[in-house]
């Protein structure tokens, strides 16, 4: 298995189906009024940098930092294809982020989450 995580631009038509498949899952687990996602554009924008995992040339995972005038930095888009998953793509790809942030000197760098009803 070759797995390479790097930073591309969300524009790419193969990035572009992994975020709608994020998006398709997300609004499948959240309420559409608590749904703020980050569209490619957006993503693309020069106050966010994308992490794109591929195993073989083909994007399984991504996540995003997107930093703040305040010296704090969001994790967002977090997304690792099912058939991917378990295999440490999303912990390789948060790595990348802490990294990143760590040196650009963000102070702090946050995950904004949703809640999940029927859990105590």
């Amino acid at each position: 298995m070759s797995v390479s995580i790097a930073i591309e631009t969300p524009l790419q038509d193969d990035v572009c189906e992994l975020v709608a498949a994020l998006t398709k899952w997300a609004l499948e687990q959240t309420p559409r009024e608590f749904c703020h996602h980050m569209t490619v554009e957006q993503m693309a924008q020069a106050d966010t940098t994308l992490f794109v995992a591929r195993k073989d040339g083909k994007a399984i995972g991504m996540g995003a930092l997107r930093r703040y005038a305040d010296g704090v930095g969001e994790v967002k888009r977090m997304y690792t294809r099912p058939e991917a998953r378990g295999l440490g793509i999303g912990k390789a790809i948060v790595t990348e982020i802490i990294n990143l942030a760590r040196a650009e000197g963000c102070r702090q760098v946050v995950l904004e989450t949703g809640s999940v009803e029927g859990f105590a």
